[in-house]
């Protein structure tokens, strides 16, 4: 967007009910999101990942679920330093 403050200055002028739906059209945006990878690219990702994908192999599933919940866990501990990110 071309005019960001005057953006913030009209959503500064809305009112509850319109702060509501601006948010609600916004978080129904995000969602909706859809991300696109041209096939040329999916191989070289496929690439990149190969050496996660052998090494998890080689894990039981205990140690695949504890990865899991250790990311997890790092994720919130991100978001709740930054809590302006989320």
């Amino acid at each position: 967007m071309a005019d960001l403050r005057t953006l913030f200055r009209a959503v500064d002028e809305l009112s509850r009910e319109e702060l509501k739906q601006l948010r609600e059209y916004v978080e129904h945006r995000q969602r909706n999101a859809w991300w696109i990878v041209p096939p040329e690219n999916l191989a070289q990702i496929a690439e990149v990942m190969r050496p996660v994908r052998e090494a998890a192999d080689q894990m039981s599933e205990d140690e695949i679920n504890a990865a899991i919940d250790e990311a997890i866990n790092e994720v919130r501990r991100e978001r709740k330093q930054n809590p302006s990110r989320d």
